[in-house]
């Protein structure tokens, strides 16, 4: 009785670190990925470097992020969530000091290199560890905590990096992060326990991991090429062409191995098909809006870079508040009810802004239409979170992350430079000689297209779901589910329908 007393003080009183463990993974690379942008110029003055050395110093973070989820996440299944979560955590702080301390320009964009692996490795891993808590309440309280994370990480990167980059230099931009990061590598063996040997069926897939990265590395690269060498060129054309050629083998391979990195049947779970697909549509209204608005903020209304990044950040801060509602109405409703009413919010907000223009008051239309926009995304971001998993067996949890996460982050990629593109070209044929005037109309088209993108995200939830309604669940559910979970989905029939937590 005493033993299971003491048991049950540490599960309670782990759970606090526990969660500041697993949000600061996510706050470190949303925040990384903004703070780092406001600081650009100040390195491009420092190494003199043209305007290609300066995209690369993007460029080098964003190439081995995209390309190394699906295998981070197939490492945390294969080797184990603890060690792969302290060996990208690792990663990222070499990548930081690498990058603070950098001589020249090769080391910088070295460290960025090593910033972008250690978080594809930690990434996918931190949500693996979630969708794996064994109650449903558990999960939410989790990914909820995530979307805060990620949230005051979009909040704070655009002020904190105006802020340290006038006052103390470029280089602090990274070096301020290494003890925070440092502190989650050195308590991550204390909070997480040492698991069971994961089963190993042959080697690891070295030649589908090899055809995944190249895919995904090239198809970043080309969306990212865009906006210096344009949509119809050679040198977007061809990296395109050369990752749907990787896709297609890789996916032929995995058909054909005895271990594959991505089993196929995980497509095939109505919950995770769903999640993957309509995600990326809430991560490209996120990320559109943040990379527009700032934008448009400072060159439509006129706002000084500081005043952007702090009229935007209740975008972020409103992220407290929107994780509480979805955690209490992941309890009361399925969760494509959630997650499709969100995506439909969220359209609402950036239509808002579709119509503001530079005579537009910050209150009573620019604040509404942000927080409207922020409810929509966070309450999104958390359904669709723990949609992913939960239906996932235990063994392919991190790989199925890693495919949900590259969706996610693709499709971030996508929205700044698609919408970047679409707000120039509008600016472009605008045919005023007021500048401001045509660069809003830009900005307008732009927020519209996001919009666009936003519902028909909420529509697809609609068509592909499950269908809607109030979930009823007898006592105590939660902890069956949560152990039925951890089984696959093999553990339930498959015409059978669930009504308890999802």
């Amino acid at each position: 009785m005493t033993g299971s007393l003491n048991t049950e003080w540490m599960a309670r009183h782990r759970a606090v670190p526990l969660t500041a463990l697993l949000t600061t993974t996510n706050f470190l690379v949303v925040f990384d990925g903004l703070v780092v942008t406001v600081a650009l110029p100040a390195v491009q003055r420092s190494f003199d470097l043209g305007q290609a050395g300066t995209q690369w110093v993007m460029t080098a973070y964003t190439l081995p992020l995209g390309g190394v989820l699906l295998l981070g996440g197939r490492c945390s299944d294969r080797y184990g969530r603890r060690p792969v979560l302290i060996t990208g955590l690792g990663l990222f702080v070499a990548g930081l000091l690498l990058a603070g301390l950098a001589p020249n320009t090769s080391l910088l964009l070295a460290g960025r290199t090593l910033q972008g692996g250690g978080a594809a490795l930690a990434v996918p891993t931190s949500f693996a560890i979630i969708s794996a808590r064994k109650t449903a309440s558990d999960r939410n309280r989790l990914f909820a905590a995530v979307a805060v994370a990620g949230g005051l990480g979009a909040a704070c990167g655009a002020v904190i990096g105006g802020i340290v980059t006038q006052g103390l230099g470029w280089r602090y931009v990274f070096l301020l992060s290494v003890p925070v990061a440092l502190l989650a590598v050195l308590m991550t063996p204390r909070l997480l326990d040492a698991e069971p040997a994961p089963a190993r069926n042959g080697r690891l897939d070295l030649p589908g991991a090899a055809l995944s990265m190249t895919g995904l590395m090239l198809l970043v690269f080309a969306v990212t090429n865009t906006e210096s060498a344009g949509l119809v060129s050679v040198s977007t054309f061809g990296p395109l062409a050369l990752s749907a050629i990787a896709f297609a083998a890789f996916f032929l391979h995995e058909r054909r191995t005895e271990a594959p990195l991505l089993r196929i049947s995980i497509l095939r779970l109505s919950s995770f098909r769903t999640a993957a697909l309509a995600m990326p549509a809430n991560e490209f209204a996120y990320q559109g809006s943040v990379f527009i608005g700032l934008l448009f903020f400072q060159q439509a209304l006129g706002y000084s870079p500081l005043g952007a990044g702090l009229a935007f950040s209740p975008l972020g801060l409103v992220v407290l508040l929107g994780s509480s509602v979805a955690n209490r109405l992941l309890h009361r409703y399925r969760w494509t009810v959630i997650a499709a009413g969100a995506q439909f919010v969220s359209a609402a907000g950036l239509g808002l802004l579709a119509i503001a223009g530079p005579e537009s008051a910050y209150l009573p239309h620019i604040l509404p239409s942000l927080l409207i926009l922020g409810l929509g995304t966070v309450v999104g971001a958390v359904a669709f979170n723990v949609a992913a998993g939960k239906d996932v067996s235990a063994k392919d949890k991190g790989v199925g992350y890693g495919v949900f996460e590259t969706a996610k982050y693709v499709a971030g990629v996508f929205a700044v430079a698609g919408l970047g593109s679409i707000a120039a070209a509008r600016a472009n044929s605008a045919g005023t000689a007021d500048h401001v005037s045509a660069l809003t109309a830009g900005y307008q088209l732009a927020f519209a297209v996001a919009a666009i993108i936003a519902f028909l995200g909420g529509a697809l939830v609609t068509l592909l779901g499950e269908s809607p309604g109030l979930k009823r669940s007898p006592p105590n559910h939660s902890a069956v589910e949560g152990s039925a979970d951890n089984q696959g989905p093999s553990a339930h029939a498959p015409g059978n329908t669930r009504k308890g937590k999802r």
